[in-house]
């Protein structure tokens, strides 16, 4: 989608890395171009703030966790070099599902798409999706579906090679996980405030000032999608809005971008190149 500035200047490259928030209100998956999703409110109002027109393009799927979009960052080269090395602006919008209360463990999930015959695989999904609660409630909640010590690994992996795919020169900010009213996750999600003040310090350590989503989200928790999870248009205006007034400082050289990794900007300053 492309929101609509100055025509004077050349469209302003806005890629989201994100998941199913991303494309998902509270009636469902939406097609990439409808404007409450939060990654088009925000191209809207870079546009309106910066006078220039805005494209966005949004990495995302269902149940999107930090694993699967370093795989994707990775190994998908049109990602890689045609999406994310020409941005000027980043937004990593995964790890809500990383910190989910953990149910039946992510190895089993992995495993159902390849048993056959198909209506056995079918019983067999039912009966994990049917047990997950369960799960959850025995263990009050206190289990992440990817344990904090693994996300942080790939977290890190994940922020400092999106800074090296860019040379460090995009605006780039990481929005904190979202949580839920869900009872698929039996309506526990005790973890929560320290997984997010976790991840939040992860990436502005790691270049990427964070914008917390569930304060944002929590006083339309009542307008949640019958999934409990996906959030309605308000509280995508809200969140889609906080990204944009956390990535103008950057886009308007009040602030620091990015940046380039600290090995990879020594390595450079050492050969004589400049990181800047």
């Amino acid at each position: 989608m492309t929101a609509a500035g100055s025509a004077g200047s050349g469209p302003l490259r806005l890629v989201v890395v994100g998941d199913s928030t991303s494309f998902t209100d509270h009636r469902g998956p939406q097609l990439p171009d409808h404007p409450s999703l939060y990654p088009n409110v925000t191209a809207r109002h870079l546009a309106e703030q910066l006078g220039r027109n805005v494209e966005v393009v949004v990495v995302a799927r269902a149940g999107h966790t930090v694993r699967e979009a370093l795989r994707t960052v990775t190994k998908d080269r049109h990602v890689q070099f045609d999406l994310i090395g020409r941005a000027d602006a980043l937004i990593v919008g995964v790890g809500s599902f990383d910190h989910a209360p953990g149910g039946i463990p992510p190895v089993l999930d992995a495993v159902v798409p390849h048993l056959r015959p198909d209506p056995l695989r079918r019983r067999v999904r039912r009966t994990l999706h049917a047990a997950y609660p369960w799960v959850v409630r025995a263990t009050r909640g206190r289990r992440r579906r990817t344990p904090a010590a693994e996300f942080e690994r790939l977290f890190v992996r994940l922020l400092d090679h999106l800074r090296g795919l860019t040379w460090g020169r995009a605006a780039g900010i990481a929005l904190g996980p979202t949580s839920h009213r869900s009872a698929y996750y039996a309506h526990a999600h005790p973890r929560h405030p320290a997984a997010e003040r976790h991840h939040l310090e992860l990436a502005a350590r790691h270049g990427f000032p964070g914008v917390p989503t569930w304060p944002l989200v929590e006083p339309h928790a009542d307008e949640l999608n019958p999934d409990g999870i996906h959030w309605p248009p308000a509280a995508h205006a809200a969140v889609g809005r906080a990204a944009a007034e956390a990535l103008l400082p950057q886009l308007r050289g009040e602030q620091p971008r990015i940046g380039l990794p600290e090995a990879a900007a020594a390595a450079l300053r050492a050969s004589g190149h400049p990181t800047t």
